[in-house]
């Protein structure tokens, strides 16, 4: 009937409030890595009526490392802290929260996709995000490791990022730059429009 609110927008505002009020919150947790700790703090959002968003998790070394996004009104992201704190309090994670905004909007951006390979060698990480803070390409995400060569065991370097690049920026110029820090190091580079 005209007038009344869809039975789905009635549901959203009960967990979240109106739609204005939505707010995000992101937890970033380190600790001893063991089976069940993304169960324990997913379950902490989720008996908050939050909303798990967005996530990272990986493991380094014996230690596990999670980033979260989780969004509900001002209520349910003080329910969510407090559940998130008392799960890691018991699983002996490192925790902290911080408020932040919206994750969508902000200056037109390009998403590209970068990988580097090459032999293993102190300051890859270091001379291609060089490049990319001089050319305002923001990093959405990177990820680096280092595998042994299944015939000779030489360690192996692969990097493997999602870019921002403002629209203003010439790729084949950025390309070029960054070329030249792979020239420099004897890496292999490649970088892509991400579809």
């Amino acid at each position: 009937m005209a007038g009344e609110p869809s039975p789905l927008a009635s549901a959203a505002q009960m967990r979240h409030g109106p739609a204005m009020s939505k707010r995000f919150r992101v937890l970033t947790a380190v600790g001893p890595d063991r089976p069940g700790l993304v169960k324990e703090i997913s379950a902490a959002i989720h008996r908050a009526q939050a909303n798990l968003e967005d996530s990272r998790m990986a493991v380094l070394g014996g230690e596990f490392a999670m980033l979260v996004l989780f969004s509900g009104s001002g209520e349910v992201l003080e329910r969510a802290q407090q559940e998130g704190q008392a799960a890691a309090a018991r699983l002996g994670l490192d925790v902290h929260f911080r408020d932040t905004s919206s994750p969508s909007g902000g200056a037109a951006m390009l998403a590209y996709e970068l990988r580097v390979t090459g032999f293993d060698q102190p300051g890859i990480v270091e001379g291609v995000t060089t490049v990319l803070a001089h050319r305002n390409v923001n990093v959405a995400s990177l990820e680096t490791s280092v595998v042994n060569q299944p015939l000779s065991g030489t360690p192996a370097f692969l990097l493997e990022a999602i870019l921002q690049v403002p629209s203003g920026v010439a790729i084949s110029e950025l390309r070029r730059d960054l070329q030249r820090v792979a020239d420099e190091q004897n890496l292999d580079l490649a970088l892509e429009a991400k579809t």
